[in-house]
């Protein structure tokens, strides 16, 4: 008899942008799709590269699938490690996304909390990400651009729904493919090691749960 599952635990990850035909965070969320984790079932969606069109579908999705936890992935080159995010800050960049829109203000909401801290057990992942001997740390800077906007947006919005959904990111660095011909090449690690990254924050993150009850 199969068992029922507990709940659903979405993760995200990003389109190309700036040029790359390739996204590994979208690539990589996407082969753990339909995986269970700890009796709980990952549900990947992939998330556009355009202000306001993330927090509108991050916003969707916590109300559709009311998953126990959501967990972005963005891609971070020039970064050698996976990089677990401690805080979202209220914060945009002067940038445009892949649709060419540059956001008018700079706070992602006007008036609304400074920041969000990370509520799943970041300094956990990373305790058990490189107990794996795959290099990880905690980082305090998700940046300005769509990571850290899906970072606060869904931080806010989760909040706003009373908590009971925890919300993390992380940032994987390129794939070696991305850094080869590259002019001054760069840091880079193997795809099957940041999946294997990726699954293990994962299970700690469903493995809290369990201890919960």
């Amino acid at each position: 008899m199969k068992v029922a599952l507990k709940g659903n635990l979405l993760l995200t990850g990003f389109e190309p942008f700036g040029g790359d035909e390739v996204n590994p965070s979208g690539k990589i969320a996407s082969s753990l799709d339909g995986a269970e984790v700890h009796g709980y079932r990952v549900v990947v969606r992939i998330l556009p590269v355009e202000w306001g069109t993330v927090k509108n579908r991050l916003e969707s999705l916590i109300d559709e699938l009311d998953p126990v936890a959501v967990l972005s992935l963005g891609l971070a080159a020039g970064r050698a490690e996976v990089s677990v995010e401690k805080v979202a800050v209220n914060y945009t960049a002067a940038a445009k996304d892949n649709a060419g829109v540059m956001p008018a203000e700079r706070p992602i909401v006007p008036g609304a909390a400074d920041g969000y801290f990370a509520t799943i057990p970041a300094e956990q992942v990373v305790e058990d990400i490189c107990r794996k001997g795959i290099p990880a740390r905690l980082s305090f800077t998700a940046g300005a651009y769509l990571c850290n906007y899906a970072f606060y947006c869904a931080s806010r919005f989760a909040r706003e729904k009373g908590g009971k959904t925890q919300v993390g990111f992380i940032h994987i660095p390129a794939t070696p493919a991305m850094m080869a011909g590259k002019p001054r090449g760069g840091p880079s690690m193997d795809e099957d090691l940041v999946r294997d990254a990726v699954r293990q924050a994962l299970t700690t993150i469903a493995f809290s749960f369990t201890n919960c009850g």
